[in-house]
């Protein structure tokens, strides 16, 4: 080695040992996030490679829920053998309880007791609060500080955790930790640095984006760890951060909705985990699902500027391009009205090809549309508030006030989600003869818009009216078509399983499940925040969404005090997310004995607006202890619906018998209110019961050899419950049975007759009565009356009398 080149290595030495003490330095005063790992040894170069494993969302065992899951997720992570575990948060479900926690993390613990385990803190881990105490139980069992950060490889990495789910931004406001995490991510000597936190910056998930902790970017981040969002994503956001999403990890998967901008690659349907190996010049991040394929990777280098940037990911094509469900709008109209003199969130420009001057038309306000000057249709550009409407598609139904002093035709344009085209023609509105010189009224239905401002001047969609037809407009409503819900009624009951609705924890709303009158039932807890005892509910998106509906919801209660309750939901008719119901008087005759009430919920959004991403809330007034036995939430016309379904349901089993088919009819027969049609399902659906298991039994004996006396036996007890259930059925609903049954008889016979013609030592067998009287019917059937005995006795020869057979027959005939 040359002279100057031992010179630039003792130098570039220097430069580190003087970085690495300026950082200590910095941790000592206060000024960083407190390091949980020995410092980097300046004397010793990085490690060469490493293997890390990142892991989020995955601690269901700690609410003995998808516990095999989250195991499975262990044992491909333990197969990669990997130097540390890192974590992205909800370590533990559901409120990060010490008992939860302890089972949670089983499948880790020898992780955890060998330090190669790094956690990061999210909403359950916390109680979905934010105190110190929440949080205690899992700083305890992991031992380390909420806050963090931890360097791997003699200064290969360094995993920066701000503690992020606790700490937001609002505009230019920081939160208190902002400057330790910069002076700890600034000051890092890493060749890589990450930055973990729970609530991802985007995301195409449930929970989606989260701007408020936009300020985990810095430049010196080359990676973002997150979770939260029960799913695993790529994401290269506008100013090149790349973000990983390893929500998968074990307590369930939650579906994709809208794809958010820079997504490269999105799997909601595996558990799994993420595995980086890093070397100084690459990183490389792969996503693997169960049981240990690689699904998706991506690798990141470093430009002279030694910004991170991504150098290579592999192929992928997205099964589904567009997985979001129905976007749900925060207004579901908009609208002007010049005569009216009033506008919600519908607004109308001058651009070069779409002029026009606001005049009054027939004693009315409107806006005079004016030629086109560089085309032959007069148009109106249309703006819709972002924050009323955006994105899409949607279904919408445009109702428009017009007037024309001739003939013609005018229709929208708009940015179509089916054709790609900002400027798709709607259906034509012609205007007759008899319509000149008068104020009409007409709805234009749009089924696939986006409100993207695609068009001219920023605009949404644009009315045009061909041949310069000189068209006064007063008024334009815009009304999003809310999305048929997938089911018209979601219910929850503490001694059974919920359907589509479920309590949510939260810091202001607690709860426990507890046994009173010998049934399960929830206990609401006191609000330590005020004088209201809530219950937060969510019902599932998979279930209803959006809206607005009208609907009811049917509430099981009880109180050991007299008090009062009501219902808070989102109301879409007075925009409050906290819409209150009737009140809920709780009397002394009404005191520690079950109650149920009906509440209307006029115009009801299901958005996840409340506190903790629920959808609606009960409040009892003067910390009510009030308990919940079991609730419901039914759209109006959901009994109409259901008994449709239901009717299907029905009929489909009976069409094609199978035991999915009935199981998913019963499905759905219980859910209907108890009554007569009901019942009358109910029977329908037991005689295909007992087709199906007709059908079950002829199958098994059709998949048995019958080459001995066992299965013999088994198979004509089998066949007589067949002959029973047939003789039992209404003859229109026999269908192929009594052919399957009488093939089935025949093989039987068969097998009957070959184990009584096999040579035999000494004595033969004395014949099974079962099998004599299976042949005499079969023979019966096959030949009739005449010279049964002799064809039976032929059969029998050697392990029957003649009397014996004589009488069998006697008795057989008699049954005819």
């Amino acid at each position: 080695m040359s002279f100057g080149k031992r010179v630039l290595l003792i130098l570039a030495a220097v430069v580190v040992a003087i970085t690495s003490l300026a950082s200590q330095a910095a941790q000592a005063a206060g000024n960083e996030l407190e390091r949980i790992t020995p410092a980097v040894d300046p004397s010793r170069p990085p490690q060469d490679q490493m293997v890390l494993a990142v892991i989020g969302d995955y601690g269901g065992c700690g609410a003995d829920r998808t516990c095999a899951e989250e195991y499975q997720v262990a044992d491909m992570v333990h197969s990669w053998n990997p130097a540390a575990i890192l974590t992205v948060g909800d370590n533990t479900y559901q409120q990060g309880l010490p008992a939860e926690v302890v089972k949670a993390q089983a499948p880790y613990k020898a992780d955890i007791d060998a330090g190669k385990f790094f956690p990061i803190m999210g909403n359950h881990d916390y109680g979905n609060g934010c105190s110190p105490e929440s949080v205690k139980p899992s700083v305890d069992y992991f031992k380390v500080p909420a806050a963090y950060v931890a360097g791997f490889g003699n200064g290969l990495v360094d995993f920066v955790n701000p503690d992020a789910n606790c700490q937001t931004s609002s505009g230019s406001t920081m939160p208190p930790i902002y400057e330790k995490y910069k002076n700890t991510v600034t000051g890092s000597t890493a060749e890589w640095v990450l930055t973990g936190e729970h609530q991802p910056l985007f995301s195409s998930g449930k929970a989606g984006n989260n701007p408020d902790r936009s300020w985990v970017k810095l430049p010196e981040v080359d990676l973002i760890l997150a979770g939260h969002d029960h799913h695993a994503e790529h994401i290269v956001t506008e100013d090149g951060y790349n973000i990983a999403i390893t929500g998968n990890g074990g307590a369930g998967l939650t579906p994709l909705f809208s794809i958010t901008p820079g997504s490269k690659f999105r799997d909601a349907e595996h558990f799994g985990a993420m595995r980086l190996i890093v070397t100084k010049e690459s990183l490389k991040a792969e996503f693997l699902s169960l049981p240990g394929r690689v699904d998706y990777y991506f690798i990141l280098k470093k430009d002279a500027q030694g910004r991170a940037y991504l150098a290579e990911r592999s192929d992928w094509v997205d099964p589904n391009p567009d997985p979001g469900q129905t976007p749900v709008p925060n207004k579901y109209t908009v609208s002007f009205d010049l005569a009216a003199g009033n506008g919600d969130g519908l607004t109308y420009r001058n651009y070069e090809d779409g002029p026009y001057l606001e005049n009054t038309v027939d004693g009315r306000k409107a806006l005079d549309l004016q030629k086109n000057p560089f085309a032959g249709a007069n148009q109106l550009y249309l703006f819709v508030d972002d924050a009323a409407i955006s994105g899409g598609p949607y279904k919408v139904k445009a109702t428009i006030s017009y007037r024309s002093p001739v003939t013609g035709s005018f229709s929208l344009q708009y940015d179509s989600a089916t054709s790609g085209s900002a400027y798709q023609k709607s259906a034509s509105v012609s205007i007759g003869a008899d319509q000149v010189n008068q104020w009409q009224t007409a709805t234009i239905e749009v089924p696939d818009i986006r409100f993207t401002n695609r068009q001219n001047g920023g605009a949404d969609l644009r009315l045009s009216a061909p041949a310069n037809l000189p068209l006064a407009i007063s008024a334009v409503k815009i009304g999003v078509v809310p999305p048929a819900p997938r089911v018209s009624r979601v219910s929850m009951d503490f001694s059974g399983e919920p359907d589509g609705l479920n309590w949510i924890p939260y810091e202001s709303g607690p709860a426990h499940e507890i046994t009173i009158d010998g049934r399960r039932a929830l206990q609401v807890d006191k609000n330590t925040f005020n004088t209201g005892n809530n219950l937060y509910l969510g019902i599932d998106d998979a279930y209803i969404s959006g809206g607005p509906y009208d609907a009811t919801a049917t509430i099981e209660y009880r109180s050991p005090v007299t008090g009062s309750f009501v219902l808070q939901y989102d109301s879409a008719a007075t925009g409050s997310a906290y819409q209150s119901t009737a009140r809920v008087q709780i009397t002394s005759q009404m005191v520690d004995t079950w109650q149920t009430v009906a509440l209307d919920l006029p115009q009801v959004m299901f958005r996840n607006r409340q506190n903790g991403n629920a959808d609606m809330r009960i409040v009892g007034a003067n910390n009510l202890p009030f308990i919940i036995g079991s609730m419901s939430v039914e759209l109006a016309g959901g009994q109409e619906k259901l008994l449709k379904e239901a009717k299907d349901a029905v009929a489909a089993a009976e069409a094609d018998p199978s035991a999915a088919k009935v199981q998913a009819a019963e499905a759905v027969i219980a859910k209907l209110t108890k009554g007569a049609d009901a019942d009358a399902l109910t029977q329908r659906l037991e005689v295909v019961k007992t087709i199906v298991q007709a059908q079950d039994l002829l199958t098994g004996i059709a998949s048995n050899d019958l080459t001995d006396s066992d299965e013999i036996d088994a198979a004509i007890a089998d066949l007589g419950k067949v002959t029973t259930i047939i003789d039992q059925l209404p003859a229109d609903r026999r269908g192929a049975l009594s052919e399957s049954a009488a093939a089935a008889k025949r093989r039987i016979t068969e097998a009957v007759t070959a184990v009584l013609g096999r040579p035999h030592g000494g004595k033969p067998a004395h014949i099974a009565r079962p099998w004599l009287d299976l042949l005499i019917s079969d023979t019966y059937h096959r030949f009739g009356e005449e010279g049964l005995q002799g064809r039976v006795m032929r059969i029998v020869a050697g392990h029957a009398t003649g009397k014996e057979v004589a009488a069998a027959i006697e008795e057989f005939l008699a049954t005819r």
